[in-house]
């Protein structure tokens, strides 16, 4: 029995590489596709092949990250005001990171 659910596991992870590698050649074409659809019309620019489509992606999340799974914590993440509801901070703590907030923002927050 624990044979089976080890190879049901296995067999779940290989259908997952599969299923991801291919999600990711579809969107490389559908990037490839709307480029050479939208950007000739709209901006003049030449089409464009699947390797630089590919190129153009990889360029993408270099500059602008995301998708290539998820940042650990607190990785680009500031604490906001309605963060301080789920914090343990001491009520100075609070009061200091509202002034900080207010000098920031112009009193613009509505806090």
């Amino acid at each position: 029995m624990n044979n089976d659910m080890h190879k049901k596991r296995k067999v779940k992870k290989i259908f997952k590489v599969f299923a991801i590698a291919i999600l990711f050649f579809l969107v490389i074409g559908l990037l490839q596709f709307l480029w050479n659809h939208l950007m000739p019309e709209i901006f003049g620019l030449k089409s464009i092949s699947y390797w630089q489509a590919l190129g153009l992606f990889v360029l993408s999340k270099l500059l602008f990250g995301r998708g290539f799974g998820k940042p650990g914590p607190g990785f680009g993440r500031r604490m906001r005001p309605h963060d301080m509801e789920n914090s343990n901070l001491s009520e100075e703590e609070r009061e200091r990171f509202r002034e900080e907030w207010k000098k920031r923002f112009n009193s613009r927050c509505g806090f």
